[in-house]
């Protein structure tokens, strides 16, 4: 029998994929050790779990869910596997999701019920312009998109496009390239008001599209 107290934790590390007990904390708990890219690298992999595992699977209960429903819930499971992560924590405002650690690494995300692309385009002015700083260890963020639309790339693909030829942005040279994580997400990047320097967002969508065409599911709604 595997004894895992022998272990340390660099070594439980190397057996996350064989030992789902332990839950990704080993890799988790080194992460912010190796640096803030590395910290936001695995927080986006929790991230991105949590949006496909716990968010997805109960969008059927979701269709008339606030805004702030989803960033309650995000940041309370980030919580739960041993990140400080808040809502509505004031910086210059409140962002939607908070994550810091207590290397002073930081991550915020703005999240937007889609409506209109103007919508979001504001959501991203707030993420970047009122509760960012731009500071090393704190240049990253997300734009979380709440979306009921059919197809995630079409909507993903004409969001790049107008966030692509702002005029506000352009004038920051601001860049979108794909995402290495997941395909339907993209990356932008752009410089900083405050500080002049490369500032990174992640634009991640959060599907609830929910329209089932069985029969059961038809008979329920009668």
């Amino acid at each position: 029998m595997l004894s895992l107290e022998k272990f340390s934790i660099e070594q439980l590390e190397g057996l996350e994929d064989s030992v789902p007990e332990i839950a990704g904390f080993p890799s988790r708990f080194m992460a912010g050790k190796h640096g803030y890219e590395t910290w936001i690298a695995r927080l986006y992999q929790d991230v991105d779990n949590i949006i496909k595992n716990r968010i997805y699977p109960s969008a059927s209960y979701r269709q008339n869910d606030p805004e702030d429903r989803y960033n309650v819930d995000i940041a309370g499971f980030l919580s739960q596997i041993g990140y400080q992560a808040s809502h509505d924590k004031w910086i210059n405002g409140h962002p939607d999701i908070y994550v810091e650690s207590s290397r002073g690494f930081k991550w915020i995300a703005e999240s937007k019920l889609h409506s209109d692309y103007g919508t979001l385009l504001s959501g991203f002015k707030q993420l970047c312009e009122r509760y960012s700083s731009g500071f090393v260890g704190q240049n990253h963020g997300a734009i979380l998109i709440i979306t009921k639309n059919i197809s995630i790339k079409s909507l993903m693909d004409t969001w790049k496009e107008r966030l692509s030829n702002d005029e506000d942005y352009k004038k920051k040279k601001v860049i979108v390239d794909n995402c290495q994580m997941d395909e339907l997400c993209f990356i932008s990047k752009h410089e900083h008001t405050v500080t002049g320097e490369s500032f990174t967002v992640r634009h991640l969508p959060i599907s609830i599209l929910c329209k089932p065409t069985d029969k059961s599911a038809l008979a329920r709604k009668k």
